[in-house]
């Protein structure tokens, strides 16, 4: 697929390349979405530095360097040696959401008047109201992949930003055969209150109508007792149905008790 890229201008340009020259002396850094390679895909996990993996959600707080609605954070983050070269690049799976408090659900991109715009030098994607193709960026020489884009929430036709909790969809995608990453989610907190960020990031894991039901086919079979085990010793929370912080044997009693077609 083609990415076409959009010219944006010097203030951001040079803001960029300001951000970006950090990450050449910094192998890890904590706070942003690691990468690696498992089985031939590309695995997004962390953030990095943290003791728990939020399992493919992470939150950005916009305006926390000092400038309105503007981030570079979360960067994104894989060791030296990690990729052939070639490209790594984005896809974003869904227009820009935010979270209603009031009905406890996130509004449809069609009803969010403001827009998500991710930026690296001269090249920018707008997120409105329907997924959207990104962009791509070079492999660093030594196979590592080290890039803080920049997140900007827009205001919406009258000038307008509304304080609350956005979200976008994400994949990552490569130039170099390895298959496409999972869906991950990035949360914006532009002035939301704390109880709003908290709602929005508990509504991201909810539990599904029978729990061990992972892939969602209506039964407790092998394909879940597979994740599972491809989850263990570790504190996914899609397969910690004990909620005690890490994949075990407790979990596996759960999975094996709800064994067969789910039941109310």
């Amino acid at each position: 697929m083609t990415k076409t890229p959009h010219l944006i201008g010097l203030p951001t340009l040079l803001a960029s390349v300001c951000l970006a020259l950090p990450g050449i002396a910094h192998a890890q850094h904590a706070g942003d979405i690691g990468l690696r390679v498992v089985d031939g895909r590309i695995d997004v996990f962390g953030p990095l530095g943290q003791e728990e993996d939020t399992d493919g959600v992470f939150l950005s707080e916009l305006g926390d360097g000092g400038t309105e609605a503007f981030s570079s954070d979360p960067g994104f983050d894989a060791l030296s040696g990690t990729f052939e070269p070639g490209r790594i690049g984005f896809d974003c799976l869904s227009g820009l959401q935010r979270w209603d408090p009031a009905a406890g659900a996130w509004l449809e991109p069609a009803l969010v008047g403001e827009e998500l715009s991710i930026s690296f030098s001269i090249l920018e994607t707008m997120v409105v109201d329907e997924p959207v193709s990104g962009f791509s960026l070079a492999v660093q020489p030594d196979g590592g992949w080290h890039r803080h884009v920049n997140w900007f929430l827009e205001p919406d036709a009258s000038g307008t930003r509304l304080p609350g909790v956005y979200r976008v969809d994400l994949a990552l995608y490569s130039t170099m055969g390895l298959a496409d990453s999972e869906p991950f989610t990035l949360i914006f907190d532009y002035e939301a209150p704390a109880a709003d960020v908290t709602a929005a990031l508990d509504s991201m894991y909810e539990s599904p109508a029978c729990p061990g039901d992972f892939d969602l086919d209506g039964a407790v079979t092998g394909a879940d007792l597979t994740q599972m085990l491809g989850d263990w010793g570790t504190n996914r929370i899609r397969s910690d149905l004990s909620g005690d912080g890490v994949v075990s044997g407790a979990d596996l009693t759960i999975l094996l008790g709800r064994w067969g077609l789910c039941t109310e």
